[in-house]
């Protein structure tokens, strides 16, 4: 029978053959199709999901971090810079109240008391502000000519600058310095 047929049997001619009946073999899936062992398919469109997807999550996690990572360090440096510029302006506030104070106060009624009391407020920023890391240099001279127990004048307050102090003129200086 055989020499008749030229080709590999049929469906039909292996139905009732015991040889055709072997397990394991690709041939005798029966009326299933053939699967292709996993390295002649690759992947399938399910694991090529799964993949996409597990790198899209990554991908998302490494931008919250570099995003939180980013807003701690602004937030750093934004406060930083906040408190430099706060202790500029009660630097400069201290400096205002130099020049304005009012004889009549006793904190500051004389020469000795004046300078005492300023020089304290302006080096009283320097722990205030210690996170900025920044030294504050305080000078508050009188006039030239006067003495400690001199009383202090409206008008001698008010001309008080950043210069070197002379007749007539005390010195207010309260900066900071890196």
């Amino acid at each position: 029978m055989n020499a008749l047929f030229s080709g590999p049997p049929t469906r039909a001619c292996r139905a009732g053959h015991p040889a055709s009946e072997s397990s394991g073999s690709a041939l005798s899936s029966g009326p299933r199709s053939r699967r292709a062992p996993r390295g002649e398919a690759g992947l399938t469109t399910l694991e090529w999901l799964l993949i996409v997807a597990a790198v899209a999550g990554l991908a998302a996690l490494a931008v919250v971090l570099v995003q939180n990572v980013v807003d701690d360090t602004a937030e750093q440096l934004g406060g930083a810079s906040a408190r430099e510029t706060a202790a500029n302006v009660a630097a400069d506030t201290v400096i205002r109240e130099a020049r304005t104070a009012s004889p009549d106060d006793a904190r500051y009624n004389t020469w000795q008391r004046w300078e005492l009391y300023f020089t304290a407020r302006c080096e009283r920023l320097e722990i205030l502000y210690s996170d900025t890391n920044l030294d504050v240099e305080a000078i508050f001279k009188r006039p030239t000519g006067k003495g400690d127990n001199d009383p202090t004048t409206t008008d001698e307050l008010n001309r008080a600058d950043k210069q070197s102090a002379s007749s007539g003129k005390p010195q207010a200086v309260c900066t900071r310095s890196s």
